[in-house]
């Protein structure tokens, strides 16, 4: 992990603190006295100001605090635990088990930072690695649990061999289907096993296209057969759900084009067996995304971002807020256009705000826009992830052009299709009635993605 060289201490921080302000202070002073910081009263401030505007607690019993600083190296980290937990101010009483400080110097990039935030968030959120660090060992070392991870890997490598036992059909007959379909990729959607074996059954070609919600666990060891490393929502999708999630990343990244065939691995995760296989061809089953425009996305918008609103929104299409479903839209890119089509409902909660501290791709963000969430109106946010506003109300200009939309979707749905018919944007709902995640480009329905039928809370409250 890139984010290892700026670890100031090699191991977990035992903090005593039982309430945020006293942990953010002593996991302060700790990396202030680790780098030999005389001002560090400035960084405590800054940082507790950020809490103040909104809490860096990201779910999971994890909260990643941040600042900028006058230290000399670009980045340092500090992390600490409580076994008991730490209040955190956060949603529905979750306690902080994990803390994790990020200090930046006062001149460093801003999409670094937000990169070393993503690769923070991914890795602590991993189920192994929470699992070590609340661990009841007296020291726990960070860089020792990447190197167990990195030599757990390698040592299964190591340990498995081509017996029958261990092969696995279905990947053989996912091979044999892609050589006689000629498909010029296969995807895998990872989540569904736990462990990284599968990967020896593949050969380099086709190229190899895995879907995950923890990038993490591929990270850590270079793998030059995958060509493509996807980012899924965290909470558990069908079989359907998946592969249209898959498809449409993998357009926005241009892994796949028009005229590709593609072969689908999945199954269920609870189970950890694959036990589907799809052979899709993406002109003939998807042509209705290359309706308007031979890209999938508009020409200012990042995929990444894309991933993290369409995560995004299958999270909140599943955990709704204080128990109740709630709907909104998410507007993104062509945003000078659009802010033509917007009023606001409301005085714009993220107006005076610096960029860094409203990208979306910022994983501390994540809890602010699912409580925004639950206000009437849209997001707007620029193609690199800058939210400009929420609670923002669209007034789309009249046309005729607009397809008809599907029986059951109001005016939500209407107002995002409308607003990219006259701009170049696209727009995401999440409908309050149905938990349908819809994602609407010119006017057209380019996906519909059904909520997952999760009935036990515990796995809800997995994600929270």
């Amino acid at each position: 992990m890139s984010f290892e060289q700026y670890l100031v201490m090699p191991t977990v921080v035992e903090l005593k603190a039982e309430e945020k302000v006293e942990a953010i202070r002593e996991l302060s002073l700790l990396l202030c006295k680790a780098l030999d910081v005389k001002k560090q009263k400035t960084i405590i401030d800054e940082i507790l100001k950020r809490e103040e505007s909104a809490s860096t607690f990201i779910g999971q019993g994890l909260a990643l605090p941040q600042a900028r600083g006058p230290i000399k190296e670009e980045f340092a980290i500090v992390v600490g635990r409580s076994m008991a937990g730490i209040k955190y101010d956060a949603a529905r009483g979750a306690l902080a088990h994990v803390i994790v400080l990020l200090v930046a110097r006062d001149d460093a990039d801003n999409n670094r930072q937000i990169q070393i935030l993503s690769e923070l968030a991914a890795f602590f959120k991993s189920d192994a690695v929470r699992e070590q660090i609340l661990s009841y060992e007296e020291r726990v070392g960070i860089k020792n649990i990447i190197a167990s991870l990195k030599k757990g890997v390698y040592e299964e490598k190591s340990q498995k061999t081509t017996t029958k036992k261990n092969i696995n059909p279905l990947i053989n007959s996912t091979i044999s289907l892609a050589r006689d379909v000629k498909a010029s990729a296969i995807m895998v959607f990872a989540d569904t096993v736990r462990e990284n074996d599968f990967l020896e059954q593949f050969k380099l070609k086709p190229k190899l296209i895995l879907v995950t919600s923890n990038k993490t666990r591929f990270d850590l060891v270079s793998e030059k057969k995958v060509a493509g490393l996807l980012q899924a929502p965290s909470i558990p999708a069908s079989r359907t759900g998946q592969m249209k999630i898959g498809i449409l990343l993998a357009l926005s990244r241009n892994l796949l084009g028009r005229e590709d065939r593609v072969v689908c691995l999945s199954g269920n995760s609870k189970n950890g067996v694959f036990d589907t296989i799809v052979a899709i061809d993406i002109a003939m089953e998807y042509e209705f995304f290359f309706s308007t425009a031979q890209n999938i996305l508009p020409p200012d918008v990042k995929p990444e971002v894309l991933e993290r609103i369409v995560g995004l929104a299958g999270e909140i299409a599943v955990e709704g807020r204080e128990g109740k479903p709630i709907g909104t839209i998410f507007v993104v890119g062509d945003t000078n256009t659009v802010n033509a089509y917007v009023r606001q409902l409301i005085i714009n909660p993220f107006r005076g705000y610096s960029e860094a501290e409203r990208n979306i791709l910022d994983p501390g963000l994540v809890e602010t826009i699912k409580e925004f969430a639950s206000i009437d109106g849209a997001f707007i946010i620029t193609g690199d992830g800058i939210v400009l506003s929420a609670g923002s109300y669209l007034r789309p200009a009249p046309t005729e052009e607009l397809p008809p939309l599907p029986g059951g979707f109001g005016a939500r749905h209407a107002a995002a299709a409308g607003i990219t018919v006259c701009t170049n944007a696209l727009a995401i709902t999440i409908s309050e009635s149905t938990g349908t995640v819809t994602i609407f480009k010119s006017g057209v329905i380019m996906m519909s993605i059904s909520r997952p039928a999760v009935r036990e809370k515990s796995m809800v409250q997995r994600f929270l």
